[in-house]
């Protein structure tokens, strides 16, 4: 296909006109794509008439019906030269507007959620365990024991997150079934609840009879009535417990890795080195993971919103900073008496 739509690009700018000699076919077809990237050629009915060629001899190179010419050529321009009907700039706009469709990826709620769950655990528990066993004073041990529980954690994050998930998703079901079977076999109850929905809007006992009786007379839209206002239960993505694993395990790997980093950069008797910069670049990142999360997730005035993020910030150092002090102490006093 795109060696046929090159070739009659190539003869297009060529502007070869279609001979007059009866019973010719046209050196070749121009196929301008289509809406499902399908190639088709352009109309050739008035150059056809006038050299008295047949509109069915056309060669189409397989490219589509005679139903599908008429629809492209009319979003074409209309043809103006008899040697060069298109410009090529004309062309290549057509192609731009129907074979390029650019799809830009938005996270939702729930996948932010996610990942500000798996960074904020990442930047935490590893920051702790690397910290605590800097006291050992070497930094191949702050290594392999950093990169074990970085896995460890990613995987338990991940599958914690996609049966978490997936938990969900069966609530939904299981209240589904039961709001069905309400309303089959307990149409009173099911009024009773719509009532009790409607009752603090306004509505008199009239209007909510009425509302009620209309409901009943579809058991799906009754079942999808009482799921989304009684129960406010809405239906998760089916795709829900893969996204949530993986963006929480990629959230802890990306936030653990941040404290490993320094422990590889520098010798192996240099612990202390990579200890003080690790805790320099997680003072940065845990504030700056902190306030911009406050940002993000609260919506008062600017000011008001300035300094709760910068608490927030400040509450993450001290969260991560006393992790990561506990277990420095307990790890070196568990080191000195086992010394002694």
């Amino acid at each position: 296909m795109s060696l046929i739509l090159l070739k009659n690009l190539f003869w297009f700018r060529r502007s070869t006109p279609l001979s007059s000699k009866a019973n010719r076919k046209p050196s070749g077809s121009i196929v301008p794509p289509t809406d499902n990237v399908i190639a088709r050629p352009l109309s050739f009915e008035k150059k056809a008439e006038d050299s008295g060629i047949s509109t069915s001899n056309v060669d189409l190179e397989a490219q589509g019906s005679r139903d599908d010419i008429s629809s492209t050529s009319a979003e074409l321009p209309k043809v103006t030269d008899q040697a060069s009907p298109y410009s090529f700039s004309q062309i290549r706009s057509f192609v731009r507007r129907k074979c390029i469709a650019v799809k830009t990826f938005r996270p939702t709620a729930r996948m932010i959620s996610d990942a500000i769950i798996g960074l904020s655990d990442g930047m935490t528990v590893p920051f702790a365990l690397t910290a605590g066993l800097s006291s050992f004073g070497d930094t191949r041990i702050v290594q392999l024991g950093g990169v074990a529980e970085l896995i460890a954690g990613m995987i338990s994050m991940g599958v914690g997150g996609a049966l978490g998930a997936k938990a969900e998703s069966d609530g939904y079901k299981a209240r589904l079934a039961d709001t069905v079977k309400l309303v089959v076999e307990s149409s009173a109850e099911a009024i009773a609840i719509v009532h009790e929905v409607l009752r603090p809007f306004g509505f008199d006992l009239s209007q909510r009879d009425t509302i009620a009786e209309n409901l009943m007379q579809s058991s799906d839209r009754m079942v999808d009535y009482l799921m989304r206002f009684h129960y406010q239960e809405k239906q998760p993505d089916p795709s829900r417990p893969i996204t949530c694993g993986i963006t929480i395990g990629l959230g802890y790997a990306v936030g653990g890795l941040i404290p490993l980093i320094p422990y590889f950069c520098v010798k192996r008797d240099q612990v202390l080195l990579a200890l003080y910069i690790s805790i320099g670049i997680m003072v940065v990142t845990l504030f700056s993971f902190g306030f911009f999360k406050t940002i993000l997730l609260a919506e008062q005035d600017r000011d008001k919103g300035t300094r709760k993020a910068i608490a927030g910030g400040l509450e993450m150092v001290a969260v991560g900073g006393g992790a990561a002090a506990v277990a420095v102490g307990v790890v070196h006093g568990i080191n000195v008496s086992m010394a002694d």
